[in-house]
């Protein structure tokens, strides 16, 4: 059985009802060429997930202009929650997400790969996440039932800092003291996240993760800076490669840079080593 799968990882659309901007800008219409992108050049994907934030005021018609969006996309695909969501207003316009049994939007895929564990992180009316109200229970779970499969888990909000100090206040999913029987397991091959705009990856607890800057507006970096500064650069997303013996996480952008070709043999002239 093939166990390798191509998945790509989208986050922070950013929707606004229909003929409403955002900073100036129309999210709708960046999410448009990200998807034209992935259909033309990674239609072969075995799933997309879309790790929250979909919309910014979580309005019920930017929903629906999700749901419109998203039927143009020729690869499977999973939608989670972030802080600018609105849970019920998700569930009106998309009644077959799955929940869990206190009415999150949190669901598990097991395919050839592994475990897929797809978390709900968002908190009503607060910009931070949790994994409160028996959420980290249900991850611990949802571990223990295949602790012997690889799993890869999603969420909105990033489960350990990302060395941002905008963002330190954020991150509160994970207390120091529950760190231990999240990662004991050994079975957590990679933490996808998004809700930082930046593109960042390392180790948490000898776990890799990665999030993407995201679809929508991104933040300009910064190692000392509290505020946020928002850019409009190119829209990007990730799409990772998993193999039994590595996980590759590539970022792409959708702009108008000009493309040159440049054949293996004009890189690497015969004779070079």
């Amino acid at each position: 059985m093939d166990q390798s799968m191509k998945l790509i990882h989208l986050t922070d659309l950013h929707l606004m009802a229909p003929g409403k901007t955002l900073y100036g800008f129309d999210p709708a219409a960046r999410l448009r060429t990200v998807i034209a992108t992935i259909n033309n050049e990674h239609a072969d994907a075995d799933l997309c997930v879309i790790t929250g934030d979909l919309t910014d005021e979580g309005d019920a018609a930017a929903y629906q202009l999700l749901r419109d969006i998203l039927q143009d996309l020729r690869v499977p695909h999973r939608l989670l929650l972030g802080n600018h969501d609105h849970r019920a207003n998700f569930l009106r316009v998309f009644p077959d997400a799955t929940i869990d049994a206190r009415g999150f939007v949190q669901s598990v895929l097991d395919v050839p790969a592994g475990r897929l564990i797809f978390l709900d992180t968002l908190v009503t009316d607060h910009g931070h996440g949790s994994l409160g109200c028996g959420r980290f229970e249900w991850l611990l779970e949802r571990l223990a039932e295949e602790p012997n499969r690889p799993s890869y888990v999603f969420c909105h909000h990033p489960l350990q800092s990302v060395g941002l100090p905008h963002f330190a206040p954020h991150i509160t999913l994970v207390p120091r003291n529950a760190v231990g029987p999240l990662v004991k397991t050994g079975s957590v091959r990679h933490i996808f996240c998004g809700h930082v705009h930046v593109d960042v990856g390392g180790t948490w607890q000898g776990v890799p993760f990665s999030a993407s800057r995201g679809v929508a507006h991104q933040i300009i970096p910064h190692l000392e800076r509290r505020d946020a500064r928002f850019v409009n650069d190119a829209p990007a997303f990730n799409v990772a490669l998993i193999r039994d013996d590595s996980v590759l996480i590539n970022q792409f952008e959708v702009s108008s840079r000009v493309v040159v070709a440049i054949s293996p043999e004009e890189f690497m002239p015969e004779g070079f080593q």
